[in-house]
């Protein structure tokens, strides 16, 4: 017999979710468009049908670990929270998102109450069996990856009159310079001092 522990639970989740949408009583509350899931997060969630993941979620977990209640389920969906210079520190998930979720499922007779705490019900856990026998012969398909666009490579500046002048490295102008001015050749330089002098007397 297939049970919630013969199948992968990203897998499962998935499709327990997909079932959770066509029930009337697992509908999110109005403030689940733009509420975070803990205080630890940055942002909401992007994904528009989260509040069913987190409810097939939740299920899978009372199923697993029950009973428990909402205080000890808050750590399985903490998370590391940042706090810019100061150590990152734990912080608990939202409670409130857990309530009303496991609320929900009690409507849907899935989950059952009592002094221990919230553990699962004959219904759910013939549900939640009849899922994983269904996740393993009808998979889900696999969630699309996020492309990340790619940078443009930034462009060479084309040289123009705005441009810069090439650095010179030190040394190479003054070469430069003594390359330039022409050599005066030897036989045109003048006798100077008393050696121009006896040259005239000769002559």
């Amino acid at each position: 017999m297939t049970t919630v522990y013969d199948v992968p639970a990203d897998l499962l989740i998935r499709k327990v979710a997909e079932a959770l949408k066509s029930r009337q009583e697992i509908k999110p509350p109005a403030w689940a468009a733009f509420a975070k899931t803990g205080v630890h997060k940055e942002m909401p969630p992007e994904d528009p049908d989260w509040w069913y993941i987190r409810s097939a979620a939740v299920l899978r977990r009372v199923y697993v670990d029950g009973p428990l209640g909402v205080q000890r389920m808050r750590t399985f969906y903490g998370g590391i929270k940042d706090r810019g210079s100061k150590p990152n520190a734990f912080r608990k998930g939202s409670g409130s998102v857990l309530r009303k979720s496991l609320q929900q499922l009690e409507a849907c007779k899935f989950i059952l109450k009592d002094k221990a705490g919230r553990k699962i019900s004959p219904e759910g856990q013939a549900f939640l069996d009849a899922m994983a026998k269904e996740t393993l012969t009808n998979p889900p398909a696999p969630v699309p990856k996020k492309v990340q666009p790619q940078k443009a490579e930034p462009k060479k500046a084309e040289a123009g009159k705005g441009d810069k002048k090439p650095a010179v490295k030190k040394g190479e102008g003054k070469k430069a310079d003594k390359a330039e001015k022409p050599e005066t050749p030897k036989s045109e330089k003048k006798p100077e001092g008393k050696k121009a002098d006896k040259a005239e007397k000769k002559e």
